[in-house]
């Protein structure tokens, strides 16, 4: 399991947003903000000094303003448990820790151990894809979670009914978290796969959801459009508001159908047919 590099980067709130756009595309893959700013985090292994300091300096801050430290991964973990609060979408849905009380006045409650800051339903991209999902119906469907993380979105498919579910991603973290939250909410069947989208049984589901980034998305559409089944739904999210038109553009030139999308503090979740 990989160290993180964490850097504490002070901005101005207009810049706030760009910025983390910015170091989304060079593999950062969590963002705190702050007062002051915002914390990024990436695998050490995903670092690339000079990607960095580039987007540093097209903005006009300077290194020496950043402080950057290794954090282990057990570290981060506790670092973000004493922060973590149970998220609620709606009066339907609650998403909460090991360490939290049950509330039984919510019909679904997921229990997330969480790991970081993304895949607990506290980011906008993972809030905003459940509240799609919550409108939509599982029962009975098969459902393919793409960079499945925490396995959060795997879980509530089978909480609303999914039939048959099978969630992948590459990092080997990800498969021990997956795990240990499947069998904290006691939900079945959930099959989950190490690899990219390679190691997918050729097969369609009758739901595809993707909370992963726009890179991966764009270059995703043409290996999804067979996995999915006719009329099934594609959800995404991942991405800011204002990369809705490019995802849009190139997720109908693979022939998929544009259906509806939602936001929230410029990040969005869309649904695509077949």
């Amino acid at each position: 399991m990989s160290n993180y590099i964490l850097c504490k980067i002070p901005c101005s709130s207009d810049l706030k947003d760009i910025l983390i756009a910015e170091l989304a595309e060079i593999n950062f893959e969590g963002f705190l903000e702050n007062d002051e700013g915002f914390e990024a985090y990436l695998p050490e292994t995903d670092y690339s000094e000079q990607a960095f300091f580039a987007v540093l300096n097209q903005y006009e801050l300077k290194p020496t303003d950043i402080d950057m430290s290794v954090v282990a991964q057990q570290n981060w973990n506790a670092e973000w448990e004493q922060s973590f609060e149970p998220v609620c979408i709606g009066s339907e849905l609650r998403i909460r820790a090991p360490f939290h009380e049950s509330d039984q006045g919510f019909p679904i409650e997921l229990v997330i151990q969480p790991k970081t800051s993304f895949g607990t339903g506290h980011h906008e991209t993972t809030f905003s894809i459940m509240q799609l999902m919550l409108e939509m119906d599982f029962n009975n469907k098969s459902v393919f979670d793409y960079g499945s993380g925490t396995g959060i979105l795997a879980i509530l498919a089978a909480k609303l009914g999914a039939q048959k579910i099978i969630a992948n991603d590459i990092d080997t973290w990800a498969a021990e978290n997956i795990l240990e939250n499947i069998a904290l909410n006691s939900v079945q069947p959930i099959e989950f796969i190490e690899g990219d989208l390679h190691a997918i049984p050729n097969q369609t589901f009758d739901i595809i959801l993707a909370n992963i980034n726009r890179n991966i998305l764009m270059e995703s559409f043409a290996s999804l459009f067979p996995l999915l089944a006719s009329a099934g739904k594609l959800v995404i999210s991942g991405f800011y508001t204002s990369d809705l038109p490019d995802l849009q553009q190139a997720a109908e030139n693979t022939d998929f159908k544009y259906v509806a999308s939602t936001q929230q503090n410029n990040w969005t979740a869309a649904v695509f047919t077949k």
